[in-house]
């Protein structure tokens, strides 16, 4: 039964997948990327959860939670719920840059900007070694789920059958594939997480009090929150929050969700609802401390939550949770392989081509899709461990663009050479302090890097001066912020 429900819900998505497609005649680059600029709140809300909570809400908090305490929901909390706040001012003018200047990737952004392919070249480098880890990330949260349907297939073969799906749903609508998809998978997994949170009270006598009183009683480290090493570690725990959160704004599957939206209003509104989804968030607290205290000895954390659904709910249930899931983790590598195969397309390939018809680029942007996905595969079975260790740097990349970002949103004086050089800074910062280890005043190294990036960014921006075209997609970009008509050529 397990299985058979699974399949039918897998089956319903791939259904989605085609009526999302439905009504749509267009076929550029424009649609494939970001849907027309057509989505509003409720659109905009379903497809950017889908990657903001994705199997590391589902897998990985009670997972942590299990083997690591309360301490590591407290870090969780911390930076979520600050993203948002930060989001709220970047979100909107991130939209504004992609209105005017036609963006479709987060490299576009830069180079209408400053008309500047290296810096172009570079923010596209750092996204792709940002994705490609992402989407292997996915896959190990898959292997986890699969291990509960019941089928016996190796690793290998699940993962391949899961990178196929990703690419029909990019094949055959695009981004809104996705979107459609993920308002189906993020009903099966709030109903997944509530459904376990419920289960394990009503399972636990004396419910909420008996889960937590028996945690106590015998796994108080991760129960009680311990001052002394929070106090001993403080500053790398608040520089870690701080920097997580703000580059929980600038990773390059934001810019693409947020380039779907049809107005600056549409993204600010779906930035005040989302919190809302951490309604979600007290029954993984509850589940995970349910099995921690009734399977005590997991020898994978991460699979607390789904060996919670197994022992607890009925098959049918345990193929819902597990479809929920396993679409967790498909959107997001469908979305990721997509936003790659637009960045080569666009500004990689592209960005040595005089011209590109809107045919080239969509057979270009299906090709790198396909390709990415199959290398995602490769690096997956090949060499997991590296891949899951590339993440954390693949991570402080992406952030090291925030200073770029805020000064491109909001400062006029902003170069192509400053902001380059700060950039270059970051990211070759973050390579010699990892691999040093060498660490300053106990801050974050990541977050060590991004402040000698934005002092490096502006020192050069105020000892250089914006070139004539520089100064032209300013003062559009301005007057857009103002309510006034810019003059600006699209990309």
């Amino acid at each position: 039964m397990t299985a058979l429900v699974f399949i039918a819900l897998m089956a319903f998505s791939v259904v989605l997948a085609f009526m999302a497609k439905r009504g749509v005649i267009a076929d550029s680059m424009d649609d494939v990327m970001v849907a027309g600029r057509s989505f509003g709140a409720f659109m905009v809300f379903f497809v950017t959860v889908g990657e903001t909570y994705g199997i590391g809400t589902m897998i990985g908090v009670p997972g942590a939670i299990y083997s690591k305490g309360i301490s590591y929901s407290l870090w969780f909390l911390g930076y979520i719920l600050l993203g948002f706040v930060v989001g709220y001012f970047m979100n909107p003018a991130i939209w504004r840059m992609g209105k005017i200047s036609g963006a479709m990737t987060m490299p576009d952004c830069f180079r209408w900007r400053y008309g500047s392919k290296a810096l172009e070249v570079l923010v596209a480098v750092i996204c792709i070694v940002f994705l490609l880890p992402w989407m292997q990330m996915q896959f190990a949260g898959l292997a986890t789920i699969l291990r509960y349907i019941g089928w016996d297939i190796s690793y290998t073969v699940g993962i391949g059958i899961s990178a196929a799906i990703a690419y029909l749903y990019i094949a055959v609508a695009g981004i809104r594939a996705p979107a459609w998809i993920s308002i189906m998978k993020d009903i099966l997994m709030m109903a997944a997480i509530v459904s376990g949170g419920l289960v394990a009270i009503h399972n636990m006598p004396g419910g909420i009090s008996g889960i937590f009183d028996m945690a106590i009683a015998h796994f108080p480290d991760k129960v009680v929150i311990d001052a002394e090493p929070i106090t001993k570690n403080a500053t790398f725990v608040f520089s870690t929050i701080i920097f997580q959160a703000l580059g929980f704004c600038v990773t390059p599957l934001q810019y693409q969700f947020i380039f779907t939206a049809k107005s600056e209003d549409t993204i600010r509104r779906n930035q005040i609802i989302m919190p809302l989804y951490m309604f979600m968030y007290p029954f993984l607290i509850v589940a995970a401390y349910f099995v921690l205290v009734t399977v005590p000895n997991l020898n994978d954390p991460d699979s607390s939550f789904m060996a919670l659904a197994a022992a607890n709910l009925p098959e049918w249930t345990v193929g819902m949770v597990a479809a929920g899931g396993a679409l967790t983790c498909i959107l997001v590598i469908a979305v990721s392989a997509l936003n790659l195969g637009g960045i080569f397309s666009r500004n990689i390939w592209g960005v040595f081509r005089s011209s590109v018809s809107q045919k080239q680029a969509v057979l270009v942007t299906n090709m790198a899709t396909g390709a990415s996905l199959l290398i995602s595969v490769v690096l997956a079975v090949m060499l997991p461990n590296l891949m899951l260790g590339v993440i954390n740097i693949a991570y402080f990349w992406a952030t090291q663009c925030f200073p770029m970002a805020l000064a491109t949103f909001f400062w006029r004086g902003a170069t192509r050479t400053g902001v380059f050089a700060g950039l270059l800074t970051g990211v070759v910062a973050v390579v010699v302090l990892t691999e040093t280890h060498v660490t300053f005043w106990g801050l974050n190294q990541g977050f060590v890097a991004m402040t000698l990036n934005a002092l490096v960014m502006v020192a050069v921006c105020l000892c250089t001066n914006p070139d004539e075209a520089t100064n032209e997609t300013s003062n559009a970009l301005f007057a857009y912020a103002a309510q006034e008509e810019p003059e600006a050529a699209d990309l």
